[in-house]
């Protein structure tokens, strides 16, 4: 799991600053139990942060550790992209339906990517799969009408 003194000293080694405004963007992500989140979300958890971070800071911020591999962004359903922390890796399963999000284990990725690269010989980023389908509530409704 990602730590703030950890996150920090990856951000000094790629030769970024450490600013109270970065710091609160950092603790906001890291402390939050979450493991995606929009930029929408992390200004909104430090808005009472001071000093408070300004909305270029949260965004390059972001920027910064998606640069060093310590979030991804994937746009799930064309809205706002979604930062995934990269300690917690999985995929999502969405219903075209009802826009529906379901969280996919990595084990059941990693057997999705193999079996994929085997028969394409791609290889797949098993920390941006999003896959479409129907939800069984939309499915079984769509069979009972």
């Amino acid at each position: 799991m990602l730590r703030l003194e950890n996150t920090l000293a990856e951000i000094r080694a790629h030769g970024g600053r450490i600013t109270p405004a970065r710091r609160a963007v950092l603790a906001a992500i890291l402390d939050a139990g979450q493991h995606h989140f929009t930029a929408a979300d992390v200004l909104a958890a430090v808005e009472q942060a001071e000093p408070p971070p300004d909305r270029a800071t949260v965004y390059r911020t972001l920027e910064l550790l998606t640069e060093i591999g310590l979030l991804k962004p994937l746009q799930l359903n064309g809205e706002a992209i979604v930062y995934h922390r990269t300690d917690h890796r999985h995929g999502h399963v969405l219903c075209g339906v009802c826009g529906a999000i379901t969280e996919v284990s990595e084990q059941a990725l990693i057997d999705f990517a193999s079996t994929l690269q085997r028969q394409t010989h791609f290889t797949i980023d098993v920390d941006r799969v999003a896959v479409s389908g129907t939800c069984e509530r939309c499915a079984a409704a769509v069979t009972h009408v």
